[in-house]
């Protein structure tokens, strides 16, 4: 009998919490639950990568190189929120030929579906003893670098 009175509130437990009926979007053709609808996706990638290498708000360098780049990308009810991609690699000068190890963490924030700021953040450490830390952001209007503060050797 104790049995029978266990598993019956366990049934009852059970078709309580899985019957909410808006659990499931009201649109017929999808069958996804609301809370699928927020998501945050990661993914790495490895790829070229370029770069201006700003100091006191002058570019005095350039820098190029191979990269691995890991991505999230974080969606809210079926909007755009934020995306971060943190970057490391090593990059060389085209003036000077130095090596240097890059680890650069942008973020990306979206209003309403569109993107409305983007920011970065560097540091950059060569192997002739030259070490650059910054952050700025991004023009989104020219996709121009734009350097807010910057510590140079």
């Amino acid at each position: 009998m104790k049995k029978i009175l266990v598993l019956l509130l366990g049934f009852i437990f059970i078709a309580v919490g899985c019957n909410k009926n808006d659990d499931f979007v009201n649109d017929a053709t999808q069958s996804t639950l609301k809370s699928a609808d927020t998501k945050t996706y990661q993914w790495k990638t490895e790829s070229g990568y370029f770069t201006p290498l700003i100091c006191d708000g002058e570019m005095i360098d350039y820098l190029e190189g191979d990269i691995t780049a890991h991505f999230r990308w974080h969606i809210l009810a079926n909007e755009d929120k934020w995306v971060l991609v943190n970057f490391e690699g090593e990059l060389t000068s085209q003036m000077t030929g130095e090596t240097f190890k890059i680890k650069e963490k942008d973020r990306i924030k979206f209003e309403e579906g569109m993107m409305d700021n983007y920011t970065i953040h560097w540091n950059i450490m060569g192997d002739m003893g030259n070490h650059y830390v910054g952050s700025g952001y991004v023009a989104l209007d020219t996709w121009e670098v734009v350097a807010e503060k910057s510590l140079c050797p």
